[in-house]
């Protein structure tokens, strides 16, 4: 099918109950052909590659989030993983998850990016799902999700403060949203210092991935946990070389062992000076709107050695300013569940 032309497609049934509305599908054979259909068909339009995320929210009629066209971006050329030592790691964006947990120099040089992307749900989906969908996919608060009209879908209020807060909500406070970044990998390029590539209309531009995950985002009057506008996408995910003498680790705490969002994990990266910490990165997932840098802890952890002491330190330091919910359910177990997450990090560490 050529650009700018789409054809009606009729939802497979995915359930009892529900099937994928119809929708127009437009093809795009490059980068700048995809911004340039999600302008010109607006807010009614999304990008789809792996689809795994957007054909659920659809599949479920989630109001803001079931678009009347898909931009399908698989057949771009933003499927691969390219290293060197003198530029680090370059990743496409529609590379499968899979590829990321199982490339070679991913595992050797960022540890903690292949541990983190080999824990993302379940084979099928990180056969399926992409580098960039990973770290922009939509919250999974189950108000989201089962279309109650919250601020992400449209609405003015949080359902997860007063409701049942127990998995899906932050134990680092909020704002207008306490849903927390589903993501794993996005955990791992926070700590690894990573920036994206963003394709829009006005060209191609770079960004810290902090600056494109911010925690909260109001975009076409729509409350999102990125800042991409409607008529941008990822094309690549960049991440430094490694300094030498560092060494990463990930820990993901889930319900269940497969297909199954972190209730609480820790990435961490740490740079030695022969048995001294020189420098410190350590970010948490599930637990807050972002990924969450534990500042504290990184600094307290400079100039110590990893010894059981300074591990269950850092590892308190790193959920001391916790909020967590007290109102609804609550979700302050969680707290506990980051504090171990952390001490197993390092622990793999020392």
């Amino acid at each position: 099918m050529d650009a700018g032309q789409w054809d009606i497609i009729e939802g497979g049934k995915m359930s009892s109950n529900n099937e994928v509305p119809k929708y127009g599908l437009l093809t795009a054979s490059t980068p700048e052909e995809a911004v340039s259909l999600l302008t010109q068909y607006g807010e009614q339009a999304r990008i789809m590659s792996g689809g795994t995320d957007l054909l659920y929210l659809m599949k479920n009629g989630v109001v803001s989030k079931t678009p009347q066209y898909v931009v399908d971006i698989s057949g771009l050329p933003l499927n691969y993983v390219n290293y060197s030592a003198s530029d680090g790691l370059r990743i496409g964006a529609t590379t499968p998850i899979a590829t990321i947990a199982s490339d070679p120099n991913i595992a050797q040089y960022y540890a903690v990016l292949s541990q983190a992307a080999a824990t993302v749900a379940a084979p099928q989906i990180r056969n399926q799902g992409t580098a960039a969908g990973d770290v922009i996919q939509d919250t999974w608060c189950w108000y989201l999700r089962n279309n109650y009209p919250c601020w992400q879908n449209g609405g003015n209020v949080c359902y997860g403060v007063l409701g049942d807060n127990r998995y899906y909500q932050s134990i680092f406070g909020g704002r207008l949203t306490f849903a927390v970044n589903p993501g794993d990998t996005p955990v791992a390029y926070y700590a690894l210092d990573a920036e994206v590539t963003v394709q829009g209309p006005g060209g191609s531009s770079t960004m810290p991935i902090s600056q494109l995950l911010p925690g909260e985002a109001i975009v076409g009057g729509i409350v999102k946990e990125n800042s991409l506008q409607h008529n941008e996408m990822i094309t690549e995910i960049h991440v430094p070389p490694p300094p030498a003498n560092s060494m990463s680790a990930w820990y993901k705490v889930r319900a269940r062992q497969s297909f199954d969002f972190a209730l609480a994990s820790a990435a961490a990266v740490l740079t030695f000076n022969g048995s001294t910490i020189s420098h410190a990165s350590l970010v948490l997932g599930g637990v807050d709107v972002a990924p969450h840098r534990a500042t504290a802890a990184e600094s307290y952890l400079v100039g110590n050695t990893l010894t059981t002491t300074t591990i269950q330190e850092a590892a308190a330091k790193a959920v001391a300013d916790a909020e967590p919910l007290t109102t609804g359910t609550g979700n302050s177990f969680r707290v506990f569940l980051a504090q171990g997450a952390v001490s197993k990090a390092l622990t793999l560490l020392s």
